[in-house]
């Protein structure tokens, strides 16, 4: 009996799944409608035409490329977290941050299952909503509220990535730390006043430049490593989480080099709880972990401090702190003393979400709120919402200690939660009102709570972490 062979050009044009089937409708329908507009419409229809072509290619790309999305949202995080979404003012990494749970629910291979991770962030979103339904429902309330809820959700994400998607998200995180640290190091370098940013409006960058931040010194203030991250502290985060990520998942002579180049970028911002967060993370694999890559992480570790002993700025930085000169010490201080009073009569829900100091540096500087995450969570949230955060936290200190027997990246990676716990939240406050910083916390999380792309886990070790 013959048969009529299928043509191979129908054949490959044929959908074959459910993202084949919504681009064809979207090409078959609405390319023409499209076309129509632009060729009878005026100026604001025009634009409206083009946004809708920009937001059929990230529906095509989100759901046909998943991975692409992925590692946009890590490359844009790990590079330029700053960056608006042109002609909107839209936080790029928010957008792509939806754009990752999209992508999660087109991404072959993956298996989600509802865990303790997702009950936990389920339990923290929804104290967090009664805590600004209580105290300020506007629509900046709204607004700071889901955005907040978009960084911070990454981390399901990030935890159901599957091998493949997960080697991309690192890759792209690593290459973006490592490129900001290079542009960062000669921005220090050839612009020092910081004027070059001032070229990036398009991407919504300030227009007037003049990114320069010092440390005030004795005889002199000392310049601070900005580059594309606009802050110090900020840079600090996300550089210490590329050294981390960069740490657990890369080998041989990559992995020196990308170390040495982010570390680099890393030391320069003088950040020194970004420094005791990377020290803490990599002393804790060093203590808990096992293996021969102890001994390495023990030999960078030393040669790590000498280098930042070796160097006077780094060395004045770390020896001065806490003295009479110190003045970010001074403020922290100041700002604890007065934190009982700042936050009396609003102990229970917060001061609420929508304030003029979580956005405004300067008013910021002026009622100087308190430089710790957990405290600072009270002061927005309330108590309930700060014990369900210092929970989590502890949680997930915890979970390191388990984890650092259980391969080399899966105890880099939960060690260095733990270190961000430990030091860069309790020295400091991005993490809670700044979305760059609450999203590479919530990027580092999730993929210490994934399956490792390395096969230096046992296969006991990789089942338990697939129930979990």
């Amino acid at each position: 009996m013959s048969t009529t062979p299928t043509p191979r050009g129908l054949a490959a044009i044929r959908p074959r799944s459910l993202p084949d089937v919504l681009v064809l409708a979207a090409v078959i329908v609405g390319v023409p409608v499209l076309v129509v507009g632009m060729a009878a419409g005026g100026p604001t229809i025009q634009l409206l035409i083009i946004a809708a072509l920009a937001v059929l290619v990230a529906a095509w790309v989100t759901t046909v490329h998943p991975r692409v999305t992925l590692g946009a949202f890590a490359l844009v995080l790990g590079l330029v977290p700053y960056a608006k979404l042109p002609g909107t003012g839209a936080p790029l990494i928010l957008v792509l941050g939806l754009g990752c749970w999209v992508a999660l629910a087109f991404l072959p291979g993956v298996r989600f299952r509802v865990g303790a991770p997702e009950l936990f962030l389920g339990v923290f979103a929804l104290v967090a909503a009664v805590s600004f339904l209580v105290t300020s429902p506007s629509t900046d309330s709204v607004l700071e509220y889901v955005s907040w809820l978009v960084a911070t959700s990454v981390v399901v994400p990030m935890r159901f990535l599957t091998r493949d998607a997960r080697r991309v998200v690192i890759g792209a995180l690593v290459t973006g730390a490592a490129l900001a640290a290079i542009a960062g190091v000669l921005l220090l370098r050839y612009d020092p006043l910081g004027y070059f940013l001032a070229r990036l409006t398009v991407i919504g960058y300030h227009a007037g430049g003049g990114n320069a931040q010092f440390v005030p010194g004795v005889e002199s203030n000392t310049l601070r490593l900005t580059g594309t991250y606009v802050e110090p502290n900020i840079a600090g985060l996300i550089l210490a989480a590329g050294v981390l990520v960069a740490v657990a998942a890369y080998r041989g002579w990559l992995r020196v080099v990308l170390v040495a180049v982010i570390g680099a970028g890393l030391a320069l911002t003088l950040s020194r709880s970004a420094l005791g967060t990377v020290v803490v993370a990599l002393g804790l694999v060093v203590l808990l972990g096992r293996g021969r890559q102890r001994a390495w992480l023990a030999g960078v570790g030393v040669a790590g401090a000498l280098a930042v002993l070796a160097t006077p700025v780094l060395r004045t930085r770390i020896f001065s702190s806490f003295g009479e000169h110190d003045t970010g010490s001074l403020a922290r201080a100041l700002a604890f003393t007065d934190y009982a009073s700042s936050v009396q009569g609003h102990w229970l829900w917060g001061l609420g979400w929508d304030r003029p100091e979580y956005r405004s540096q300067s008013i910021g500087q002026t009622v100087n709120f308190v430089a710790n995450a957990p405290l600072l969570t009270v002061y927005r949230g309330g108590v309930i919402l700060g014990a369900v955060a210092v929970l989590i936290l502890l949680v997930l200190v915890v979970r390191a200690g388990l984890q650092a027997r259980r391969g080399f990246e899966n105890a880099v990676l939960a060690c260095g939660v733990a270190g961000f716990a430990l030091v860069a939240l309790q020295l400091d406050f991005p993490v809670v009102i700044q979305h760059p910083a609450t999203a590479i916390f919530s990027v580092l999380v999730g993929l210490s709570l994934g399956r490792p792309t390395s096969d230096d886990s046992s296969t006991d070790d990789s089942a338990t972490e697939e129930r979990a």
